[in-house]
């Protein structure tokens, strides 16, 4: 997709832009490959809690 200016465009706030993206978080660290932290708001399963019955 093309990145495109828009002088009649409006900007988005925050909970428009994260509708955008899914909800949830990136939470890989580029750095490590490791999980920065642990939570369901996670994009990468290995970085969510695991449910136990």
């Amino acid at each position: 997709m093309k990145n495109q200016d828009l002088p009649k465009g409006k900007k988005l706030n925050k909970k428009q832009l994260r509708s955008i993206t899914g909800g949830l978080m990136d939470c890989i660290d580029p750095m490590t490959g490791g999980c920065r932290k642990i939570s369901i708001g996670c994009a990468q399963l290995q970085c969510r809690p695991g449910i136990e019955p």
